[in-house]
């Protein structure tokens, strides 16, 4: 496309791009924007499917919903730009620069985004199976709830990324930076666990004393996974004090002889097992021990 067609483009779409026709969809599908400056753009819901924006300045842009499958968005800056809910599904975001962007609850299944910047960035709830996010700096993103089952996510820099209770099974993270097992479980050491009322938690009643799995139960033991089940998970007394507040019970225990034990590479501070030894109950409000009360309960 010339420079010609492409400004007869753009003004056939002027009043979407500067968000001046609210509740129309902008078809600009299979479009050439390489390099165009569409910074600032109302893009909300526009059908960019296949569109060439390779290099193009989209810094602010307001994509939300916009589907985008298939697009090329290699070397653009998109810094800032509000991507939630958008359709990204095998886009090539190669290179791109994401820095800070908003990708919370996008689909970007098979999508390229190897040696993109994504430092700072909102991917929470995004689903991001089979991305490519090799050499990918990832520093400081919010990837929480994230699916990224059978990503690549090879030499990505992890380094305060929040991949809290993300999806990583079959994900490639061979020699990302920035991972690293902190805690150092091992078989022996004591720990801290808290607990809602009665020692229950999540429909599984806990003793003092041996908590073994029930009978049909498999450990998950994938070291990919955060937060899986079965496990009995547990931290640091610090830790369990900053994110679990409001449970008015707190476990001291020990990891016995025998025990399996997960430390996945994402730990966001907690490990499991499957099996943990209750040593003494406290009362979280009165530093009271009410281990007396509790044993032969369950």
């Amino acid at each position: 496309m010339n420079k010609t067609e492409l400004s007869q483009v753009l003004e056939s779409h002027r009043k979407w791009l500067m968000g001046e026709k609210d509740g129309v969809r902008a078809n600009l599908s299979g479009v050439d924007l390489r390099g165009v400056d569409l910074r600032g753009a109302d893009l909300r819901g526009a059908d960019l499917r296949g569109a060439d924006l390779r290099d193009a300045d989209l810094r602010g842009a307001d994509l939300r919903d916009a589907d985008l499958r298939g697009a090329v968005l290699s070397g653009a800056v998109l810094r800032g730009a509000d991507l939630s809910r958008a359709d990204l599904r095998g886009a090539d975001l190669s290179r791109a620069d994401l820095r800070g962007a908003d990708l919370s609850r996008a689909d970007l299944r098979d999508a390229d985004l190897s040696g993109a910047d994504l430092r700072d960035a909102d991917l929470s709830r995004a689903v991001l199976r089979g991305a490519d996010l090799s050499r990918a700096n990832l520093s400081r993103a919010d990837l929480g709830d994230a699916d990224l089952r059978d990503a690549n996510l090879r030499d990505a820099d992890l380094s305060g990324a929040d991949l809290r209770d993300a999806e990583l099974s079959g994900v490639d993270l061979r020699d990302a930076k920035s991972l690293c097992k902190l805690m150092g479980v091992e078989i022996g050491n004591l720990y801290w666990k808290r607990f809602k009322s009665g020692l229950n938690n999540q429909g599984f009643q806990y003793v003092v004393g041996l908590n073994v799995l029930r009978d049909g139960e498999v450990f998950a033991s994938d070291e990919r996974k955060t937060c899986d089940f079965p496990a009995f998970h547990f931290a640091s007394r610090s830790w369990c004090a900053v994110n679990y507040p409001d449970r008015p019970l707190e476990a001291r225990i020990r990891i016995p002889e025998g025990a399996q034990i997960n430390e996945p590479w994402a730990t966001d501070g907690k490990a499991s097992a499957d099996k943990i030894e209750i040593l003494q109950v406290f009362d979280v409000k009165t530093g009271e021990d009410v281990t007396k009360k509790y044993k032969g309960k369950g």
